[in-house]
């Protein structure tokens, strides 16, 4: 079985490597599954870059990914959503990046046909969030204006669907490049952080503020938009000026929060609700694809998933 694995912390040309692997052991939880796309995100690039290594240990050869998609080939005795054939899409702990994977049942769901391959695996960690933050972080604490910081990005973008979904008024923020893409959510308000004064321009209007940016770069003018009480979630860092009266929160992924229900939402709401994954770059199945995906997503890389996908046989 073909992998893509890293055999230590390093840049991608030195450290990523092709290797040959067993299929791993089954027991009566588990799905085996024959990986037909896997998303490369920015979270694989730090750990392969070792910014995790303090504490998060890794046995190398070491293989990347948690977001896939592809058809079910064995399916455990105590799992009965799945079975053997089924196309689906899959959260793992890591060990996407391969032709096929082992996973507990519970982090498995059947794909409705509408979702593309590369949707499919590009929007599980994505949608992951975003489901959870509005649904269980926040559920009907949110109120009814929300400002998505980042909002072109795979997060923010499902964030203002399933925002709108749910018939909230949804101001947005993104740069000024991005704005089409933006508006062709269906937000209510946009602004565009690197030309308009955005903390101005919404201030004291925002029920909760969602920082979606690489690194939580827009809390100052966040925190001007937030009404006094009001909710402040971010993905990074929360800002360290927290003298605003308001509920401040720093989304993490938590055992509490099911994965096939979120994945199973995810195939119930991709048509009612609209559902945009935006795809960057779609990639052949090689070593050479992955090397390619991580560099870019160390630039400046556009609005989107970085997918590697397979061939149907």
């Amino acid at each position: 079985m073909k992998r893509f694995a890293m055999k230590e912390y390093g840049s991608a040309k030195e450290v990523l490597t092709e290797i040959e692997a067993a299929p791993r052991e089954m027991d009566e939880t588990h799905v085996r599954v024959k990986t037909m796309a896997f998303g490369v995100n920015p979270y694989d690039v730090s750990l392969r870059q070792g910014q995790m290594s303090s504490f998060r240990t890794l046995k190398f050869p070491y293989v990347l990914g948690n977001d896939g998609a592809g058809i079910v080939t064995e399916v455990g005795s105590q799992v009965d959503h799945v079975a053997v054939g089924d196309q689906v899409i899959l959260h793992a702990v890591g060990g996407t990046y391969g032709e096929e994977i082992v996973v507990p049942g519970s982090k498995v769901a059947k794909k409705i046909p509408a979702i593309s391959w590369a949707e499919a695996a590009g929007g599980v960690t994505p949608w992951l969030t975003a489901y959870n933050i509005v649904t269980h972080t926040l559920a009907d604490k949110i109120g009814e204006t929300i400002l998505v910081q980042g909002a072109s990005g795979a997060v923010g973008s499902l964030l203002v669907r399933l925002l709108k979904y749910r018939g909230k008024t949804v101001y947005a923020t993104a740069s000024k490049k991005n704005e089409e893409l933006v508006r062709s959510l269906g937000v209510d308000e946009f602004a565009a952080y690197d030309q308009d004064d955005v903390g101005e321009r919404f201030k004291e209007q925002i029920d909760t503020v969602i920082d979606a940016t690489k690194g939580s770069r827009t809390a100052e003018s966040g925190l001007m938009a937030m009404k006094a009480g009001g909710n402040y979630v971010v993905l990074n860092d929360l800002p360290e000026d927290q003298s605003k009266p308001g509920n401040y929160q720093h989304y993490a992924p938590s055992k509490e929060y099911s994965d096939l229900e979120a994945l199973n939402a995810f195939n119930q709401l991709y048509q009612e609700a609209d559902l945009h994954v935006t795809i960057a770059q779609k990639y052949p199945f090689t070593l050479e694809s992955v090397i390619e995906a991580h560099e870019a997503l160390e630039g400046h890389p556009p609005a989107g998933k970085f997918i590697v996908e397979r061939e149907e046989d």
